[in-house]
């Protein structure tokens, strides 16, 4: 019998397993600032209007109403009473245009509300968003 100087080793090699965690703990460090956070709103859908693809969040403020009346910016919570000032920092940092995200099934005094203290805050235009019926609408 031919005697070998290596023996066998039946363990998991760990540091393939890792190396691989690594590179995905990287990953998701660097993807997660950019991830785009969204409140659950089903806004109100129509065939009229301006179609917009995509808001940057670094052009444009973007407030979002669930159907429960609780508003967030950017994916974070805010109280109405804080709006006012948010959005006043907001449009002192560059943001020209601000649009609200309205659920459709919430109450118009909220909207409103929000609206009110947007234009306290210095944003004297606002967009409201909506849902647009067809694909097939071209852009305006």
């Amino acid at each position: 019998m031919i005697r070998t100087r290596y023996t066998r080793f039946s363990g998991i090699n760990v540091t393939n397993l890792v190396d691989v965690t690594l590179v995905l703990l990287v990953i998701f460090m660097l993807t997660s600032p950019v991830m785009q956070r969204s409140a659950d709103v089903t806004p109100p859908s129509s065939s009229e209007g301006r179609i917009v693809n995509s808001l940057d969040p670094t052009e444009s403020l973007v407030v979002e109403i669930d159907a429960y009346g609780n508003i967030s910016v950017s994916g974070e919570p805010v109280l109405m009473e804080s709006l006012a000032s948010l959005a006043e920092a907001a449009y002192a940092s560059g943001r020209n245009e601000a649009f609200v995200r309205a659920d459709k099934d919430v109450r118009y005094e909220v909207v409103a509300n929000a609206l009110t203290r947007l234009g306290s805050g210095g944003y004297l235009s606002v967009g409201l968003i909506q849902e647009s019926r067809s694909e097939d609408i071209e852009l305006q």
